[in-house]
């Protein structure tokens, strides 16, 4: 059986929440299959509750195709073509898979090859050949080539191939299994169908423009509903590319109106932009920390249903917090959100045009493009009466989905009329109303309350059961319906439209009195009710967290620093620091106690119809008793009780969620768990030393004590948990054992004990939980596994990463017949058993970084299902030849260690490989049957330096997209590789001995990136400048002292005539001499240029229509004498070290140049339109003794109130610095803007030249911030500039705030700068 496709090609199945009419269309000749595979497959299938068209009319059709067939494959999410020997006799068979493949809604298609060979569907060759030939007579050529074409596209997928009746059952399988991992009932990750969003974004991006220099807000504005999150969305993945930094802040309107929700965005956006971990918790300490973060960082920032000034005000303040380049999307429903000193750049969504209104609707109710005739006149009466918004569309439609006879849609489009024009809330409301009451509640539920949690799908699911719901119909229904969605990382999402239609339902049971609605979600009104006893028996969910009211981060210096100082020296001024530091101390304790939420329990009394009730990080003061009898579910995280009281006990509770609480144990004495309780939560509950005897429940399927590192062992009850099905202990870094007796855990489906670092062995009756699907055991110190293991038959997932101990596996593991994953990354593993081979499911086998493994059984070969094989880093020195055999396997990592010295010639019936990893082997050469590997994606071999050629047959590979070579001994490449027409990265970097490219290398369309850096090559071909996707070119080389060598003049070709979307080009010491072509303005758009260390004596004319480059690196040119004029948007120059340098032209031209370095160009005289450089805040002249005097002239005065740094001859430091240490003095209605430090520097007399040359900056020289005279932060100031002479050199350095050295600084905080001390 072939491997099974999942990449973009073959896998672009239909949003799992708009379900069509079927499921699967088999396309099959049925004269062929229809009594063998087909039965078989189609009986399978339908057993599973797959939906499956099936034609058997085959044979009597007329000369034209039923139009049920075309609507058959239009409404199908997937398609399985058997290929059979007769298939193209029939023209019917033909016309059905040209459809497939044309279809406007891509479906997912899985060819069979029944008893035909793939390569012969492919080319149409074999019995295929005779029937093609024939249909050209009858139909002629036009017609059959429609039908070739698509026999060419499915034959060159990677499929199930079938070549004998024994090998039905094993195809079956896999496609059952695959159809139903496609075609979930409910979906995870919806693609959303979007009309009308191409041009919106390329409006858009024009006005963001992103090659452009300058900070650009974008404010989105529309109505409600009308697709302005669509477009940020869509925006920043075409943006994400662009920057290493960037955030996408979502329900900034919802988060900010929470407890300290501006905060809570600052921490959102703060993580997101860095990897600090120290959260924020006070409003302009989070403005400061913003600015730090982004300080002279290009960011991308999108800022989603944005509401009112002071929330841009707390994230993104003014243009100028942010870098060059940076790039922020503000999306608003209101235009005056948007205020002008911020935002320059508008764009109004406004509602789609009929046309394409109706095209998203039709898609909605009737998954079409148009609607039949018969429905056309009521769909345009439908979709004038919705506005034209999208979202309303999406709902209606989605509602109208199931609703197929014209009687409804009548029915519906009566109740359209009676809602007022443009009123969004009553239109979404039609869908609430058709729901089932038991549907109205959960939706209530997730609009009102889980929602504004960011719950996760599988939560939420938990939830919903323990109140006696189907949770997983449910959201499979609403989703359906459009009214919720489920991300790709489980995460529930309502638009926030359908979100306000839920909560004005509730709002609506009493506009006056909160205490008399079903649901409560707002602060102060929760807080109200329980402030005024007003709870009532109306309400039924709850939701209060406090989780954002982070502790206040104190200095690490504090009153503990000036404690050890007057203990080391007594004395009266240690003393009475001591105790203004105690006196700090004991005021933030004060603080963080006003910090803290308390509620009375007894509005709780009054609730007894409550169901769902958080209460997050708050104290609940008084009795328990209150809790009512029918609360299903409890969250209280932070719980600050060691133990919970006596008169906890709520006989109804199914789930209980104490994560990060201050518990030592559940309960004193002999409470007993809830009988009813399904779910135990206690995540990171690092206090817990034990949990109670629940022998006395019967319900429990749910425990996580995830990171409770306390816990040393478990009560032994809850080995005879017999409902449980899910058991977290991750990270109990302390758990030493498991209860001896497990054998009631025959439910159990997942034990998670991954990071019990002390658990030494599992339960040797392990084997009585028959129903275990996935056990994790990574990093734990268990030698060996019970024997009995290979009796759990169910086991999905086994791993063992970073066992230790572990050295082997049981000799009878090929027993686990269901395994689908093991992974022993990182173990003491020394073998694997010959048995493994019979794990016929197995499809990820994961041996990384096994440093004892060193051989691989010839059984590996009989594991037909796997698909992903990872050995790399484990010093496995030979693949056995049955590896050919794994003909599903799509990944396949060796290498690192140089034990592998060769790769079996079986490699090439690899005829699923998308990618091939073979890093640091001995293998000198690859076989030539790997030109077989027709999908193979990814060839990457990275230090690989016995490499010494490629065989001719690469150039068969046409599926290429990437080709990674580093450090290899390779001359050249086969002339082949232009034959690789999908290629887009080919890296050869380190490829030292490699002189040339080969001349076939224009010939690569796709090519987008070249990395040849340090190796041997001289000149480019005349081909290369056909390169006309290519993007990024780099070739630079280490640089060498020549003097003693013989120099070799790098060759450019004549021309870069279709190089038009280079856009980096890195030339570093590429020896190029004389005058470069004048051919630049080719290059349009060309960013950066580094030509460092060249010998040309001139640049070209033509460098200034380079219109949008914008860094210019000539650093050690040392035979140019000349700069030419040059173009407007560069914002870094670096010609350090042109030491021949004489002249610069006029640059006043450079508005938007922020960085010039022209350290060590002695010669130059001056600068002209230096004076003019409005954006320069960084300017390196150290060593430029000739130009000192008239660069000082042509900087004002108020140059130095911006520049951040600046180097450059001089011995003295100006009056207006402050000599030695500093004292900070806070200063009334002043606020500190920055930090100036100056420094004279002079390096010693016997530091080579060739190693100043090196340098890119002076490192010595440190500022550090004292309290007590201990340091708290330190920085090494930026010294950029190092020059060719001793002489003495000033530098300044500016630190604005937001920068540490600056937002650090309190009253009485010091500032020492100092020369590092080296140990």
């Amino acid at each position: 059986m072939a491997g099974e496709d999942d990449d973009g090609d073959a896998v672009s199945s239909t949003p799992g929440g708009f379900r069509l009419r079927w499921d699967v269309f088999l396309s099959f000749r049925g004269e062929d299959t229809r009594s063998t595979i087909t039965k078989s497959l189609y009986e399978a299938l339908k057993s599973r509750g797959v939906r499956v068209f099936l034609d058997d009319d085959g044979l009597d059709r007329g000369d034209d195709i039923a139009p049920s067939l075309l609507e058959a494959i239009d409404d199908s999410a997937a398609a399985i073509v058997v290929l059979s020997r007769r298939y193209a006799d029939s023209r019917w068979c033909l016309e059905e898979l040209a459809k497939i493949c044309e279809s406007s809604r891509r479906c997912l298609i899985l060819p069979v090859f029944y008893q035909v060979d793939p390569s012969d569907v492919r080319r149409q060759r074999g019995p295929f050949s005779e029937h093609f030939s024939a249909h050209e007579l009858q139909y002629g050529n036009a017609v059959v080539s429609r039908w070739r074409s698509a026999m060419a596209k499915v034959g060159g997928k990677a499929g199930y191939v079938c070549n004998s009746s024994s090998k039905e059952a094993e195809v079956v399988q896999g496609l059952v299994k695959k159809v139903l991992n496609e075609i979930r009932k409910t979906p995870v990750g919806l693609a959303s169908y979007t009309v009308g969003l191409d041009s919106r974004v390329e409006d858009a991006m024009r006005l963001l423009d992103v090659r452009s220099n300058g900070v650009r807000v974008l404010g989105i504005h529309g109505m409600g509903g009308v697709g302005k999150t669509t477009l940020a969305k869509a925006l920043f993945n075409r943006l994400v590319a662009y920057f290493e930094h960037r955030g996408f802040i979502s329900n900034v309107r919802e988060t900010s109106a929470g407890h300290e929700g501006l905060v809570t965005l600052q921490n959102r956006l703060i993580g997101s932009l860095s990897t600090l971990k120290m959260p924020v918790n006070e409003l302009n300490v989070g403005i400061s920390a913003i600015k730090a973060t982004v300080y002279e960082k290009r960011v991308l920032i999108v800022l989603d249903d944005v509401d009112n000034v002071e929330q841009l005000s707390a994230l993104v303040g003014n243009r100028d917090w942010f870098y060059e380049g940076s790039r922020i999307i503000v999306t608003t429903r209101d235009r005056s959100a948007l205020p002008d000193h911020l935002v320059n750049k508008l764009y109004e969504v406004r509602e789609l045009d009929s046309s394409q209104a109706l095209e998203l609707f039709s898609y909605h109710a009737l998954r079409k493009e148009k609607p039949p005739d018969d429905f056309l006149a009521l769909s345009k009466q439908i979709v004038s009466l919705t506005g034209g918004l999208p979202l309303a569309l999406e709902v209606f439609g989605s509602y109208l989905l199931y609703r197929r006879r014209i009687e409804e849609w009548r029915d519906s489009l009566q109740k359209l009329k009676h809602i007022r024009p443009g009123d969004l809330q009553d239109v979404l409301k039609i869908s609430y109303d058709a729901l089932d009451e038991q549907e109205k509640c959960i939706f209530l539920d997730f609009a009102c309350l889980f929602v504004k949690m960011n719950m996760k799908r599988e939560d939420a699911i938990d939830i919903l059961k323990g109140c006696g719901f189907d949770g997983e119909i449910a959201i499979a229904d609403l989703t359906a319906k459009s009214l919720m969605k489920v991300y790709e990382d489980g995460m529930l999402w309502m638009h926030d439209q359908v979100r306000d239609m839920g909560r004005q339902i509730v709002r609506h049971e009493n506009v006056e009195d909160p205490g008399m609605r079903s649901r409560l979600w707002d602060r102060d009104e929760i807080l109200n009710v329980f402030k005024d006893d007003k709870g009532t028996r109306c309400i039924q969910g709850i939701v209060l967290d406090f989780e954002s009211s982070i502790r206040m981060v104190r200095d690490p210096s504090g009153d503990s620093v000036s404690w050890d100082n007057f203990r080391k020296s007594p004395s009266f001024s240690s003393a009475v620091t001591y105790l203004k530091e105690r006196h700090k101390a004991y005021l933030q304790n004060q603080a963080e106690k006003k910090r803290e939420v308390v509620i009375c329990s007894k509005p709780l009394g009054a609730m007894v119809n409550l169901r769902l009730l958080q209460i997050n990080f708050v104290n609940l003061e008084g009795k328990f008793k209150f809790l009512p009898a029918e609360l299903k579910w409890l969250q209280w995280k932070g719980c600050p009780l060691k133990f919970l009281p006596s008169d906890f006990c709520p006989r109804r509770l199914a789930v209980l969620d104490l994560s990060k609480s201050k518990l030592v144990s559940l309960w004193r004495g002999r409470n007993k768990v809830p009988e009813q309780l399904m779910f135990l939560i206690l995540h990171e509950c690092s206090y817990l030393t034990a949990i109670p005897d629940l022998s006395g429940n019967r319900a429990l399927e749910k425990i996580v004590l995830e990171l409770c590192v306390n816990l040393n062992k478990l009560h032994d009850s809850v080995g005879n948990l017999n409902t449980l099905v899910h058991l977290n202990l991750r990270g109990c870094s302390n758990l030493i054992e498991l209860p001896s007796d497990v054998s009631g855990l025959r439910k159990l489906e997942n034990l998670i004990l991954t990071g019990c670092s002390k658990l030494k062995k599992l339960p040797s009756n392990m084997d009585s939980m028959v129903s275990l699907k996935e056990l994790l055991l990574d990093e734990t110190v268990i030698e060996s596994l019970p024997e009995s293991i290979f009796k759990l038959t169910k086991l999905e997932r086994l791993s063992l990463n970073r066992c230790k101990f572990l050295k082997g596996l049981p000799e009878l593991i090929g027993k686990l017949c269901s395994l689908k994953e093991i992974s022993l990354n990182g173990s003491a593993l020394e073998k694997l058993p010959d048995s493994f081979g019979s794990l016929a499911n197995l499809e990820r086998l994961s041996l990384l970084w096994c440093n004892s493994l060193t051989t691989i059984p010839d059984s590996i070969g009989h594991l037909n299902s796997l698909v992903e094989f990872l050995t790399y880093g484990s010093p496995i020195k030979e693949l056995p030849a049955s590896i050919g055999s794994l003909s599903n396997l799509r990944e396949l990592s060796v290498g690192r260690g140089e034990f592998m010295r060769e790769l079996p010639d079986s490699v090439g019936g690899l005829n699923s490989l998308v990618v091939l990893q073979i890093d640091e082997t001995l293998i000198t050469n690859l076989p030539h049957e790997i030109g077989a590997l027709k999908t193979l994606e990814k060839l990457e071999m990275r230090k690989c330096g016995f490499l010494r050629s490629l065989p001719q047959s690469i150039g068969s590979m046409r599926g290429l997209t990437a080709i990674v070579i580093t450090d290899a001994t390779i001359t050249e490449l086969p002339e082949s590789v232009g034959m690789l027409e999908n290629l887009t990265v080919l890296r050869l970097n380190g490829c030292k001995q490699l002189r040339k490219l080969p001349a076939s290398i224009g010939q690569l369309k796709s090519l987008h990136r070249l990395q040849m850096a340090d190796t041997a090559v001289t000149e480019l071909p005349e081909s290369f400048g056909m390169l006309s996707s290519l993007m990024v070119l780099k070739m630079r080389k280490k640089h060498q002292n020549r003097e003693h060598t013989e120099e070799i003049n790098f060759i450019l070709p004549s021309s870069f005539s279709n190089l038009s979307l280079l856009y980096d080009l890195d030339a570093y010491a590429c020896n190029i001499s004389g005058k470069i072509v004048d051919d630049f303005e080719r290059l349009s758009s060309l960013e950066t240029l580094n030509l460092s260390r060249n010998s040309f004596c001139s640049l070209p004319a033509s460098l200034r229509g380079l219109s949008v480059l914008k860094k210019l690196l000539l650093s050690h040119c040392k035979k140019l004498k000349s700069l030419p004029p040059l173009p407007s948007s560069l914002d870094e120059v670096n010609i350090a070290n042109c030491t021949s340098l004489e002249s610069i032209s006029d640059i006043s031209n450079l508005q938007n140049l922020v960085e010039l370095n022209l350290t060590s160009c002695d010669k130059v005289v001056d600068i002209p339109g230096l004076e003019c450089l409005n954006s320069l805040v960084r300017l390196y002249a150290s060593g430029c003794n000739a130009c000192s005097s008239v660069v000082k002239k042509r900087l004002a005065k108020s140059y130095l109130r911006k520049i951040r740094n600046l180097s450059m001859p001089g011995s003295k430091i100006p009056d207006w610095f402050s000599q030695g240490v500093v004292t900070f003095s806070e200063r009334k209605n002043c606020v500190l803007k920055s930090v100036i430090i100056g420094v004279v520097v002079s390096l010693n007399q016997q530091i080579p030249d060739e190693i100043r040359e090196e340098l890119p900056a002076i490192v010595d020289i440190q500022a550090k911030i004292l309290v007590v005279d201990f340091p708290t932060f330190t920085s090494a100031l930026n010294l950029q500039g190092v020059p060719n002479t001793n002489e003495d050199q000033f530098h300044l350095c500016r630190y604005p705030t937001g920068v540490p050295l600056v937002s650090q600084l309190k009253e009485g905080y010091k500032i020492h700068v100092s020369r590092r001390i080296r140990h």
